[in-house]
């Protein structure tokens, strides 16, 4: 690398001709100072300390460049490129960045406040701890950040409604979204749809943030009293699961009304057979989600429920069906844990819950009663009865006190009340995509 002994004022024409190649020197504490800085390459310099000082700097090249401490006093950065430059503490601020590519850069510590970008990238980069307060992505063209390292990144009070943070790593990041863009949009509608898909990049990891995210999308919406079918439609496609759904302000926004006909339907069929269709999977799995405690009251309801989710064709349902059954079983409110008797029982811990699991357990909805273990295929024959299925096979169940064999009947399992001293099985747990374990389970 050839070294500039001491530091300099560049003063450069805006008129010049021609592409100035300053790559792969020391330039340490420089000042670039002129009205438009174009067609310079700076590719694999060291910048350390160095000030640019223009209107605009334009068809450049920072490529492997070394940046720290480096101050853009510019009005604009227009076609630049930054690819695997690092550094820290790089002040971008009051900027406009278009078509800026910082892609695979490490810019920790940076300052973006307050700049403007449009059609820039900023995949891959590591910018640890930089902050992007009150920035603006003026674009339409979705702002990428897939797989880049946002640890403590400050997102302040941004403007933004199109974004990619797919793969990220989000630990401690924080962002809030400026939705004055919503005053007098002509595009309303493709604003919203923008955020939502943009929330909905997050990982799974910042499933909180997610949230939150969501949350207070749905309230400046409600706040200015704005409901758009359009929206709401592709509202309820993104939010309609979890972590989303189980926030009561998101859910009364997308499925206003519908608890009503939750209750009312659940009173219908609470001891009876039901077939569901896809929309009342999805609307009763969410509810249910909502809240756990219903399930305590409608246990045949609930079990048919997961039965028929977990066996549909719709990967969403399923999936969410999965969510709710393991969040149910993990929680405080089932505690299964059996010793093996006549290899009819064994220990099952809910921690190690996987779907490789073939033996459920029915458990009573009585305080300390009797708990019912069945296989896969036993448990689908009950709750899908047809004219031959045998109601009187035996079934293997623990009471408080010993091993008792019972013959059920779809009266004995589902109604209100038994007609003997043993409580019915209205809740089952372990895992549902069975494959045969021989000798366990009924």
């Amino acid at each position: 690398m050839k070294k500039i002994e001491c530091a300099c004022n560049f003063l450069m024409d805006k008129d010049a001709q021609g592409y100035i190649d300053l790559s792969d020197l020391d330039l340490t504490s420089c000042h670039f100072k002129g009205d438009v800085i174009s067609k310079v390459s700076f590719l694999s310099s060291n910048l350390q300390h160095v000030t640019f000082e223009c209107k605009e700097i334009g068809d450049c090249n920072f490529t492997t460049a070394i940046v720290d401490n480096v101050i853009f006093r510019c009005r604009r950065l227009h076609n630049v490129i930054f690819i695997k430059a690092s550094g820290e503490c790089v002040d971008f601020s009051k900027n406009i960045l278009d078509t800026v590519d910082f892609s695979q850069s490490q810019l920790t510590q940076s300052n973006f406040r307050e700049y403007r970008i449009r059609n820039s990238n900023f995949d891959n980069c590591y910018l640890y701890a930089s902050h992007f307060t009150r920035a603006e992505f003026l674009s339409a063209k979705e702002i990428s950040f897939i797989k880049s390292n946002m640890t403590a990144v400050m997102f302040d009070h941004v403007r933004i409604s199109t974004g990619n943070f797919k793969d990220c790593i989000t630990e401690q990041l924080e962002l809030t979204i400026d939705y004055s863009d919503i005053f007098g949009n002509e595009d309303l509608d493709g604003y919203i749809n923008n955020i939502i898909k943009m929330i909905d990049t997050l990982p799974d990891n910042a499933m909180i943030l997610k949230s939150v995210l969501a949350v207070k999308l749905v309230m400046q919406l409600k706040i200015l009293n704005i409901v758009n079918k359009n929206f709401i439609e592709n509202m309820k496609k993104t939010f309609s699961h979890c972590p989303y759904i189980k926030d009561p302000i998101i859910r009364s926004y997308i499925h206003s009304g519908e608890d009503n006909k939750f209750d009312d339907f659940m009173r219908q069929h609470r001891f009876s057979k039901v077939d569901f269709d896809t929309q009342q999977m999805i609307h009763f799995i969410n509810r249910f989600n909502m809240n756990k405690g219903l399930i305590d009251k409608n246990n045949n309801f609930f079990i048919q429920l997961i039965d028929q989710a977990l066996r549909s064709t719709d990967d969403m349902i399923k999936a969410n069906a999965w969510y709710l059954y393991k969040e149910w079983i993990r929680s405080d409110d089932v505690s299964p844990i059996f010793i093996e008797t006549e290899e009819k029982l064994r220990t099952f811990n809910t921690n190690k819950l996987t779907r490789n699991d073939n033996i459920f357990i029915l458990f009573s909805s009585v305080d300390d009663g009797p708990v019912m273990v069945v296989s896969s295929q036993r448990l689908h024959d009950m709750l899908n009865p047809t004219k031959d299925t045998n109601w009187n096979s035996t079934y293997i169940y623990k009471s408080r006190h010993e091993m008792l064999p019972v013959n059920l009947t779809q009266e004995t399992l589902f109604s209100s009340k038994s007609q003997d001293k043993h409580a019915l099985f209205p809740i089952f747990t372990a895992s549902w995509r069975a494959h045969r374990i021989m000798n366990k389970g009924v």
